[in-house]
C-alpha cells in the first residue's frame, strides 16, 4: 500500500512540473489608485522620409476573412498631408514615447524604470520591425490592401498643443480629397496611460490595431519555456480570456472591456469607450535569412458605424497596484494557485521594506512558512518514528502473506491486518506524505510569482545571483538543493520498506533536474526549506534520543 502511495506522489510531482513548463493557466485578482505623474515634456524632430513600403506587405494589409473592407468615398474635402516625416516625442517620468506622422503610429514606447535584462537600455514595448513594415501600434487594418497601405504609409499633418494643465494633445490629419483620416493622442498625468481617438470620414469599416507582439525578445528568451510573449488578452462580457499567439486565425469578440497583447511582465491594452467588436488577427511572416515563418498576433477594435474608435490605452508594467487602479486586475495572472501567489507577493513586498533585498525576503518568508507548517512536519516525524518502531510487526505480516502475492483475496487480508496494526499503534500512513503535498501549492505559487511578478524581475540576491527571476547561471543553488535533499532523506527514520527508501533517494535527483532551469528565487526557497527541515530533524532526533519515553506518549 505504501509503495503505491509514494509512486503516485512521484508521478504526480513529475506530471505537475512538466505540465507547468508547457501550459501554465491563469487567474484574475483586485483594485487601488496610483499617484499622478508629472506633465509630459515636448519635443519634435524632422527627418527625411524613408523609402515607401511595398504594397504587398502582409503585415500592412493584414487581410483575413473577418477583416473589414475599406471603401473609397466621393470627393468631400481638400487634400491634407505633410512633406516630411515628423517625430513627436513625449517624455514623462515613467516613459519615453515616440510617434511618427507616417501613418500616425506609435513607433517607440520605452519604460524608463524597467531596463532590459543584462542591459541599461530601457524596455521598449514596441517590437522592432523590418525597414519596410508600417504596422506599428494604431495602424489601420482592412481587406483592401492598397487603401490600407495608403492610410498607414501617408504623411499626416501634425498639430501639437499643451493646455494649462500640462495635458498634451497631438492631432494627426490626412486626406486625399475623398477620404479623411484623423488620429488624436492625448497624454494626461496618469502613468503609462493615454487617450486615443481614430476617425475616418466619410465612415467606412476598419479597425485600429496594436501589435504585433510586445517588445523584442533577447536571443536566450526566444526558445525559453518560462517566457510567455505575444499572447492576446481580453475581457469580454465579464470574462477574461487568453489567446495563444500560434493557435487560430482571426477571432472576434463582442462586448469587450479591453483587448491587448501581453508577456510575463508587460502589457499593451486598448480599452474602447467607442468602438465595435474586439478582434485578434494572426499573420504569418517569413523570417529574414531563414526558411522559417513567424506568427504575429494583433489586437484590434472594430470601428462602429459612425467611423470613430476612441478610448484609453495602457502601455506599461504588470504592477499589481497599478493594474488594479486602472481596472485591469484580471490581466495580472499567476496561474494555478494564483491566490497563494498573490499572498506570497504581498508578503514579499512587505518584508522587502525591511530587508531591502528580495532574496533575504524569500529567506524570511520561508522561515515563516516553516513555522506555520511545523505541527504537520512534527506529526510526520512522529509517525515515521512509530513506523520504525513497529517495523518488525509489519515485516511479520508481510512474511505471513509472502507466498500469496498474486492472490488478490490474500493481499486484501494483508492490507486489512496492516491497517489494524496502524490503528492499534496510532500510526497514520499518510502523515509522511501530507507535508510534501501541502508544500506543492506553495512551491507552485512561488514558481508563478517569480516568473510573472515584475516586482521581482531583475531583483538581485548576492554574489553570483543577480536576478531572482532567472536561473542560477552556475547551477550552484540547484546542486546544494539536491545535496540537502539527500541529507534530509538520510536523516529520515528508516521504515524498512526498500521500495519506499529507493523512491525517497530518487526524488532529490528528480527535483534537482527539474529545478536547474527554474528561477533562482524558487531554488532558494526550496534550499532554505531543506536546511530548516534538516535542523528540525536533528533537534527532534536528539530530543528523542535523550527522552525515549516521549515517543510513547505522543
Amino acid at each position: 500500500m505504501e509503495k503505491r502511495i509514494f509512486i503516485a506522489i512521484v508521478i504526480s510531482i513529475a506530471f505537475l512540473w512538466l505540465w507547468a513548463a508547457v501550459a501554465p493557466q491563469l487567474f484574475p485578482e483586485l483594485a487601488k489608485k496610483p499617484e499622478p505623474a508629472k506633465p509630459a515634456a515636448q519635443q519634435q524632430q524632422q527627418t527625411t522620409p524613408p523609402p515607401p513600403p511595398a504594397a504587398t506587405d502582409t503585415a500592412t494589409a493584414a487581410p483575413s476573412a473577418a477583416a473589414p473592407t475599406l471603401a473609397a468615398a466621393p470627393d468631400t474635402t481638400e487634400p491634407v498631408s505633410a512633406q516630411l516625416v515628423q517625430l513627436s516625442v513625449v517624455d514623462t517620468p515613467e516613459f519615453h514615447a515616440v510617434l511618427s506622422n507616417r501613418g500616425a503610429q506609435l513607433v517607440s514606447f520605452k519604460l524608463k524604470k524597467y531596463p532590459e535584462k543584462g542591459s541599461t537600455r530601457p524596455v521598449d514595448l514596441v517590437k522592432a520591425r523590418e525597414p519596410n513594415r508600417i504596422d506599428y501600434p494604431f495602424s489601420i487594418q482592412g481587406r483592401d490592401a492598397a487603401l490600407t497601405n495608403r492610410l498607414n504609409a501617408a504623411l499626416y499633418a501634425v498639430t501639437d498643443t499643451t493646455d494649462a494643465k500640462g495635458q498634451r494633445a497631438i492631432v494627426y490629419r490626412w486626406s486625399d480629397g475623398r477620404i479623411t483620416s484623423t488620429k488624436t493622442f492625448r497624454f494626461t498625468q496618469q502613468p503609462y496611460r493615454f487617450d486615443f481617438s481614430v476617425q475616418i470620414a466619410p465612415p467606412v469599416p476598419y479597425r485600429v490595431a496594436v501589435g504585433p507582439g510586445i517588445r523584442t525578445l533577447r536571443p536566450e528568451e526566444v526558445d525559453s519555456q518560462v517566457v510567455i510573449t505575444g499572447n492576446g488578452v481580453l475581457e469580454s462580457e465579464g470574462k477574461f480570456k487568453v489567446l495563444q499567439r500560434e493557435k487560430g486565425g482571426t477571432e472576434s469578440f463582442p462586448g469587450i472591456e479591453y483587448v491587448g497583447i501581453e508577456d510575463n511582465y508587460f502589457l499593451t491594452i486598448l480599452r474602447p469607450s467607442r468602438g465595435g467588436e474586439g478582434v485578434f488577427h494572426r499573420a504569418s511572416f517569413a523570417v529574414p535569412n531563414s526558411k522559417q515563418k513567424r506568427i504575429d498576433l494583433y489586437a484590434a477594435v472594430n470601428a462602429p458605424p459612425d467611423g470613430t474608435v476612441a478610448g484609453e490605452a495602457f502601455f506599461g508594467p504588470k504592477e499589481a497596484e497599478l493594474l488594479e487602479s486602472y481596472g485591469l486586475e484580471s490581466a495580472l495572472q499567476f496561474g494555478w494557485f494564483g491566490v497563494i501567489a498573490r499572498f506570497l507577493l504581498t508578503a514579499l513586498v512587505w518584508i522587502n521594506q525591511y530587508t531591502l533585498n528580495y532574496g533575504f525576503a524569500i529567506v524570511v518568508l520561508t522561515i515563516f512558512i516553516k513555522i506555520v507548517l511545523y505541527p504537520l512536519q512534527h506529526k510526520q516525524n512522529v509517525s515515521m518514528k512509530k513506523m520504525q518502531r513497529v517495523q518488525p510487526k509489519m515485516e511479520a505480516i508481510r512474511n505471513k502473506y509472502k507466498k500469496s502475492r498474486t492472490d488478490a483475496e490474500q493481499r486484501q487480508k494483508m492490507n486489512v491486518e496492516m491497517m489494524q496494526l496502524y490503528q492499534k499503534e496510532g500510526i497514520n500512513p499518510m502523515a509522511g506524505c501530507l507535508p510534501l503535498i501541502l508544500q506543492l501549492p506553495i512551491l507552485w505559487g512561488f514558481y508563478n510569482l517569480l516568473s510573472r511578478a515584475i516586482e521581482l524581475r531583475g531583483a538581485p540576491f548576492m554574489l553570483w545571483i543577480q536576478d531572482l527571476s532567472e536561473k542560477d547561471p552556475y547551477y550552484i543553488t540547484p546542486i546544494l538543493m539536491t545535496a540537502t535533499m539527500f541529507l534530509q532523506t538520510w536523516m529520515m527514520p528508516a521504515t524498512g520498506d526498500p521500495m519506499q527508501r529507493r523512491i525517497f533517494l530518487i526524488m532529490p535527483l528528480v527535483f534537482g533536474f527539474l529545478f536547474k532551469d527554474f528561477p533562482s528565487g524558487l531554488v532558494l526557497y526550496w534550499l532554505v526549506q531543506n536546511i530548516l527541515t534538516i535542523l528540525q530533524m536533528w533537534i527532534m532526533n536528539k530530543w528523542w534520543k535523550e527522552h525515549p519515553t516521549e515517543l510513547q506518549s505522543t
